[in-house]
């Protein structure tokens, strides 16, 4: 950015003033949380669902073999699929959000995961239609990955642009209860189907029932959507575009290239490089603690032979928590700044990712589940609450969804997904030491240090003053 730009930013008082929300945005209502919140809810335990099923159900069902582990290597293998599938549904669901509105969006993921969700409870196994089912059990989770790439940004960027200026940090980090609440409730309908019934009634019907409760979960988050308005902020800026182009001379049908070139997409690596890369690396001690502490753990338990239950237990325990602690920290980021919560975040991860390994080695109960607070419930907490309105506050509302959804669903894949498989095999390098998983986690926590205190604060920007000036650049 030039240095005009930033004194035009900093001169955007004199357009919007800063601190004077009803100017700023729209008034904000009870049911922006409930759509924003319910909603994401619904769709993460669809997509959640899957990750348990994985490990349960689909390596005997749809990739039988002679060993079990090659079945659940498989299983996990289009587990792994739905993160590939994000940063493709961050574009298209981001370019759309960001020309046809943020409402058009959620509505629009919701059915789409509802659809898949239901179709996997339906599919036939492996048996009754043979290369068929696990073809259409990859290709239904590809479908699940690619409607999250826009529902969890689209919930977030919908909380952003209607809460009070001072209050975005904690508003935006609202959706990550959804994400969290779904995950609890997936396990939960699973578990609860799973030891309710007998083990070949579980094989044989039983597994399908929360994947077809879905269809009556989305059913009621359409409802839930339904009454959504547009924020007042993206409308201004569509109003602002149909001027633009009502005022100019008629051109002809643009080529693909020059629908390419002026795509949001394009348009967020060309004006935004610095704060795309930002995003992408921002979250990574986020992303890899929430996967290393909470998935990998049980495989090294297992792997160590220790007992599984208090990690287990202690997993659903701090997922509770979560739901208090993570907009606790949006809130704080709104009072201390975005940077100074998610670097405290990474720290405290990285200080305590060693102990946490020599505390679920004791087996001891509290002491696990001590661990999964301090890392999970503490330091991943603080920077996934402080990070959503500090990403949506890096962009204008031009670009804002796309740039957004494509940051920080490549960001997720890259050291999110893929964080249990490096783990694993790091365990393996290290001949069962824990040492290398331990770099790894400490590699990830620096990244999000470094990227974040090399950024600008974001909590008090004038995102219209900052879109107002950009434009009079330009």
């Amino acid at each position: 950015m030039t240095h005009s730009y930033h004194q035009a930013v900093r001169r955007g008082d004199k357009g919007v003033p800063m601190g004077t929300p009803g100017r700023q945005r729209s008034a904000f209502q009870p049911r922006v949380i409930a759509a924003g919140v319910l909603g994401t809810t619904v769709e993460w335990y669809d997509f959640a669902l899957y990750a348990t099923a994985a490990s349960l159900v689909f390596n005997k069902l749809y990739f039988p073999g002679g060993d079990p582990l090659v079945g659940t290597i498989a299983a996990f293998g289009t587990f792994a699929i739905g993160f590939l599938g994000r940063p493709l549904g961050g574009a298209y669901f981001g370019e759309l959000g960001d020309r046809k509105g943020r409402k058009h969006v959620l509505v629009l993921t919701l059915l789409l995961m509802g659809i898949a969700t239901t179709g996997i409870g339906l599919l036939p196994t492996y048996e009754a239609i043979g290369f068929a089912a696990p073809f259409l059990l990859t290709l239904l989770r590809f479908v699940q990955g690619f409607a999250a790439g826009g529902e969890k940004t689209g919930a977030l960027v919908l909380m952003f642009e209607t809460a009070p200026t001072r209050s975005r940090g904690l508003l935006a980090s609202l959706p990550a209860i959804g994400t969290g609440a779904g995950s609890l409730f997936s396990t939960g309908a699973m578990a609860l189907a799973s030891t309710t019934l007998s083990e070949q009634a579980f094989l044989d019907w039983g597994w399908r029932v929360p994947f077809l409760f879905s269809a009556v979960l989305t059913l009621f988050g359409l409802w839930v959507r339904r009454s959504l308005e547009e924020p007042e902020e993206f409308r201004r800026e569509l109003r602002r575009q149909a001027a633009e182009r009502g005022a100019g001379p008629e051109s002809p049908r643009p080529s693909w290239r020059e629908r390419l070139a002026q795509s949001r997409f394009v348009e967020s690596w060309r004006k935004y490089p610095k704060e795309m890369i930002i995003v992408i690396c921002a979250g990574a001690a986020e992303n890899c603690g929430y996967y290393v502490f909470g998935t990998f753990s049980v495989a090294y338990a297992e792997d160590a032979g220790l007992s599984t239950g208090p990690v287990l237990t202690g997993v659903m325990f701090v997922s509770a928590v979560k739901l208090v602690s993570v907009p606790l920290f949006g809130a704080l980021s709104d009072r201390w700044g975005r940077r100074p919560v998610s670097i405290l975040g990474a720290a405290v991860m990285a200080i305590a990712c060693y102990p946490f390994f020599l505390m679920v080695d004791t087996e001891i109960a509290w002491l696990v589940w001590l661990a999964l607070l301090i890392t999970l419930g503490i330091g991943q907490s603080a920077v996934l609450g402080s990070q959503p309105a500090f990403f949506a506050e890096l962009f204008t509302t031009k670009v804002r969804f796309t740039a957004v959804g494509v940051a920080n669903n490549i960001g997720t894949v890259l050291t999110g997904g893929l964080a249990p498989v490096v783990a694993s095999a790091l365990l393996l390098w290290f001949d069962h030491n824990i040492i290398g998983v331990v770099i790894f986690l400490l590699a990830t926590c620096a990244i999000t240090v470094v990227t974040v205190a090399v950024a600008r604060e974001t909590r008090e920007t004038d995102v219209l003053a900052r879109s107002s000036a950009e434009r009079a650049i330009n």
